[in-house]
């Protein structure tokens, strides 16, 4: 499932949250394609998100809050999900984009990629309710899903959503994404090596 799409859900699932959006392509995607929620969208430094929403929804506690996750952010931070866990705050839940990668540094693989289990982390911390959508997630089925998480009896909650490797959305002139200056630089080097090895 492609990010944009998984936006438009949330948009539609929970139009009276309040959104904390995670640096990177998950807050991208959200303001791009999401809805119009009262957004406060986290930066610098990586993984601190959490410990945003967590104290959000621990301040007020007669709204809502959704927070939009990387999977990134997420491992930067891992400890967040046990603090989480034990303040319980039944307003919260979170929606993490997972795609094993840092997607907004140039796409390189998260540390045991492909053999972290999210969802079991968070019921190892003592999360009330965890769950996943697995690539292939039709339109509907995560419709459904998000509205169990939504409608979770006990708080926090959490949606693993496995999504699509993509280019990084960075807008902006002069503005590059990870992987973009990544390969700007690979073709820099290459035509700086290049006259060498010709005079060799």
């Amino acid at each position: 499932m492609r990010r944009a799409d998984v936006a438009q859900a949330i948009a539609q699932a929970a139009p009276g949250h309040v959104v904390i959006a995670s640096l990177g392509t998950a807050g991208r995607s959200w303001r791009d394609h999401g809805g119009t929620n009262p957004t406060f969208y986290a930066s610098d430094p990586m993984g601190a998100a959490p410990g945003l929403a967590l104290g959000a929804a621990l301040a007020r506690p007669d709204l809502p809050f959704v927070l939009l996750e990387g999977d990134g952010d997420l491992v930067m931070n891992l400890g967040s999900l046990l603090a989480i866990a034990d303040a319980a705050p039944d307003n919260l839940r979170m929606i993490v984009f997972d795609n094993g990668r840092y997607e907004t540094g140039g796409g390189q693989p998260l540390a045991a990629a492909g053999r972290t289990d999210l969802v079991a982390i968070a019921l190892g911390a003592g999360w009330p309710f965890a769950t996943r959508a697995v690539r292939g997630t039709s339109t509907a089925q995560l419709a459904e899903l998000l509205g169990e998480l939504f409608s979770a009896s006990t708080g926090p909650a959490i949606l693993v959503v496995e999504v699509e490797s993509e280019p990084s959305p960075y807008g902006g002139p002069g503005e590059l994404s990870g992987a973009e200056a990544q390969q700007l630089f690979r073709t820099q080097l290459a035509n700086w090596e290049r006259p060498k090895d010709e005079e060799l």
